[in-house]
C-alpha cells in the first residue's frame, strides 16, 4: 500500500501531507528544481538527521522508516512507516512529510490561517495548539487534531509543526496516523517533529 495524499488546502494547490492536512500559507509550494536530480539518500544510522538537499532544514525521522525525496505531491521529503496499520476503520501507512512554502508572513499570521484552514476539515477536533522552541532556538508552533477523510472514510489524527525560515519560507512538518493507532505513534512523532532545525 503506497502513501496516499489527501488534498484540503486550496492555497497550497492541493499539496498536503501524505494523508494529513497541511495549513493554508501565503503563496504556493515552490517547485523544487533538484527533486529529479537528487541522489538516493544514503542509509543513516538510527537517530541521524535527514539533511534537506536544498539546505533548508534538518529533521530526525523515526528509525527504519522509508525516505522519499522524489518531490511527490510537492513535498521536500516523506518518511513512511514500512508497516501498514490495519484497523476496523481501514488500512493506512503512518507518515511524516515536510513541505516548504514561500511565505511573506510571520509565524502568528501563518498560525491564524492554519487554524482557520483546519476548522474546515470534516469533524475536526483540536488536540494540540502550543508554541515550541526548536533545538536551534527558532520559534515554532505545534497544531494537531483529529478529522475524517471523506475520500477514504478514515478517522485520522495529525500533528503539524510550523516554522518560518528567514522570513521568506515556511517549513511545515506533518505527522499523520489513524486515530486508532495514534497512541503507538504519538511519542515517535513528537520526538521527530521537535528535532526540526531550519537553516536561515
Amino acid at each position: 500500500m503506497g502513501v496516499r495524499v489527501i488534498g484540503i488546502a486550496a492555497v497550497l494547490a492541493g499539496a498536503v501531507s501524505t494523508a494529513g492536512c497541511t495549513v493554508a500559507v501565503s503563496g504556493v509550494p515552490a517547485a523544487d528544481p533538484a527533486a529529479v536530480a537528487r541522489p538516493t539518500p544514503a542509509p543513516r544510522p538510527p537517530g541521524a538527521a535527514f539533511h534537506d538537499g536544498l539546505g533548508r532544514f534538518d529533521v530526525v525521522p523515526p528509525p527504519g522508516w522509508t525516505v522519499d525525496t522524489s518531490g511527490a505531491q510537492k513535498t521536500a521529503v516523506i518518511f513512511a512507516d514500512p508497516l501498514v496499520s490495519e484497523t476496523p476503520g481501514g488500512r493506512f501507512r503512518a507518515n511524516i512529510n515536510v513541505i516548504v512554502v514561500p511565505s511573506t508572513g510571520d509565524l502568528p499570521g501563518i498560525l491564524a490561517g492554519a487554524r482557520e484552514e483546519v476548522r474546515a476539515l470534516a469533524d475536526y477536533l483540536p488536540t494540540a495548539d502550543e508554541p515550541v522552541t526548536l533545538p536551534d532556538g527558532a520559534p515554532a508552533h505545534l497544531l494537531g487534531g483529529t478529522y475524517h477523510d471523506p475520500g477514504a472514510g478514515l478517522a485520522l489524527r495529525n500533528l503539524q509543526l510550523m516554522a518560518v525560515q528567514g522570513g521568506a519560507e515556511t517549513v511545515v512538518v506533518t505527522a499523520t496516523a489513524l486515530v486508532d493507532t495514534w497512541d503507538g505513534y504519538g511519542p515517535v512523532f513528537e520526538t521527530s517533529l521537535r528535532s526540526l532545525t531550519v537553516r536561515i
